[in-house]
């Protein structure tokens, strides 16, 4: 994209600006003839260029005119309404005003009021647009609001993506105006002898984006680069061909490296992926599962979750934005929402159960794992003690009632053929059992000796023998029935 200087899209008459716009839609697919569309307007120059633009274009276009009060500035919206009205009426295109409640949702949401009121102005507009089944929804961002955005977004700390500024198209938002100068606009008003009112919030310095306008990009012109405009938009424009070019390759690397679960809650990444790619993507991926959890990515999250993904073992744990867990087990990192509902602080709960008695052989169900323990006793002498979906044990080591619970810290057995005891959460450790599961890991006592840890390993002396004339089979597996109880 080439862009113009002011001075001379201010020299020019209202035929090249239309003719320059209807190339900026076609060329990019912003919405075809005879489409319906929902223009954002504030009553400002640019929305309303917006809006006389759009109807001048010989396009057949059926637009909506729809204006937002967000309740901030009582004392203008009056005039606003009938200002935009005025020129809805001389067009013939409809006029559609709604109101949002932008105070009440930033004391609810914890945010500014210019996050709330833009949050609470693009839904309102969407549901609009939903309503009356528009292609698309044109708002009236300009060059100057490109350029105060890259410093605002400076400023907060943004990467390159920020930085390349707003696209022409997001989803069904489009920005026609998007390569033309304010000053362009007012002109254009003028010479169709249009009105429109000048929002006094724009003068209130206490926002960021007033500071830059009024003081920041006048201190630049004045005493450092004349045509700094331009000189950010070309950065701008460069900025933007790279990072299309760095998101279509890390596209691709997130296929490869993640998985997710068909809802969505839960991604598993692939470390060894992960770090075989360049930094600048490693950040991009991390970045998608960030979005795809519904969490902001910020830097500093970001490189603790690429730390975490290079140097963390195995049952380590980081604490991400809303309640996010990233668990490192099986050398995969599974991005998830363990906590109950609304809750965002504390570590992910282990899955356990109340330990209970076993009178006789007969199937189980475990309750708060969801699983079925199954033991039966045969007299045949089949079956090997190696098997981890089925253990095998000799029935006269053990007497019944048998006590299933959960292990005890410290607690140790001997494992099947093991030349001496062996704690049992090191030997969970051992087999790839993750932190949550261990200290809910079913063990199997008799007589308060441990003969079996179910659906891994029996105790030594329980072992199957030249002797055994019967056997104990123990088999675990899921639950597939309504009743379990599952944790959270």
């Amino acid at each position: 994209m080439d862009f113009f200087k002011k001075k001379q899209l201010q020299q020019e008459g209202s035929s090249a600006l239309l003719h320059r716009v209807a190339k900026i839609i076609h060329c990019n697919g912003l919405f075809k003839q005879n489409d319906r569309i929902i223009v954002g307007v504030s009553g400002g120059a640019d929305s309303l260029g917006l809006l006389h633009i759009l109807h001048e274009m010989d396009w057949k276009l059926q637009l909506i005119a729809v204006y937002i009060d967000h309740g901030l500035r009582p004392g203008e919206v009056a005039e606003e309404r009938k200002t935009i009205k005025d020129s809805c009426q001389r067009l013939d295109v409809r006029f559609i005003a709604g109101t949002v409640n932008v105070r009440q949702y930033i004391t609810r949401k914890k945010c500014s009021p210019e996050e709330g009121a833009r949050i609470l102005r693009y839904n309102t507009l969407e549901k609009i647009r939903a309503d009356h089944k528009a292609s698309a929804i044109a708002i009236a961002h300009t060059s100057d609001d490109q350029v105060e955005e890259f410093f605002i977004r400076l400023i907060r700390g943004s990467g390159m993506k920020g930085l390349a500024g707003m696209k022409l198209k997001r989803d069904l938002i489009v920005r026609p105006l998007l390569h033309e100068f304010k000053a362009t606009l007012i002109n254009y008003l003028a010479e169709k002898d249009v009105t429109f009112c000048r929002d006094s919030s724009n003068l209130d310095r206490r926002f960021l984006r007033n500071r830059v306008r009024l003081d920041l990009l006048p201190k630049l012109e004045e005493e450092f680069n004349p045509s700094i405009k331009q000189t950010i938009l070309q950065n701008m424009d460069i900025l933007c061909h790279d990072d299309d070019f760095l998101e279509e390759v890390s596209g691709k690397a997130f296929e490869e490296c993640v998985e997710s679960d068909t809802d969505g809650s839960q991604l598993v990444v692939s470390p060894v992926c992960l770090n075989a790619y360049h930094q600048a993507i490693q950040r991009r991926i991390i970045e998608k599962c960030f979005w795809r959890m519904k969490i902001k990515p910020g830097y500093l999250q970001i490189r603790s979750l690429l730390s975490f993904s290079q140097t963390a073992e195995n049952s380590r744990e980081l604490h991400l934005a809303d309640g996010v867990r990233a668990e490192k087990s099986l050398n995969q990192i599974v991005l998830s929402r363990p906590l109950k509902q609304g809750q965002l602080r504390g570590s992910i709960p282990v899955d356990t159960f109340i330990p209970f008695h076993i009178a006789e052989p007969g199937s189980y169900t475990i309750r708060g794992l969801g699983k079925i323990m199954t033991l039966s006793v045969s007299h045949a002498r089949t079956g090997n003690n190696n098997s981890r979906k089925c253990l095998f044990l000799d029935m006269e080591t053990v007497a019944f009632p048998l006590l299933l619970r959960p292990p005890i810290a410290g607690e140790r057995f001997r494992p099947y053929n093991a030349p001496g005891k062996k704690k049992i959460s090191r030997y969970l450790g051992g087999k790839k059992i993750e932190v949550k599961r261990r200290a809910g890991y079913p063990v199997l006592v008799s007589e308060n000796r441990i003969i079996a840890l179910p659906g891994l390993q029996i105790a030594h002396e329980v072992r199957i023998t030249g002797t055994t004339r019967k056997i104990l089979k123990i088999e675990l597996g899921d639950d597939s029935s309504n009743d379990i109880i599952e944790q959270s």
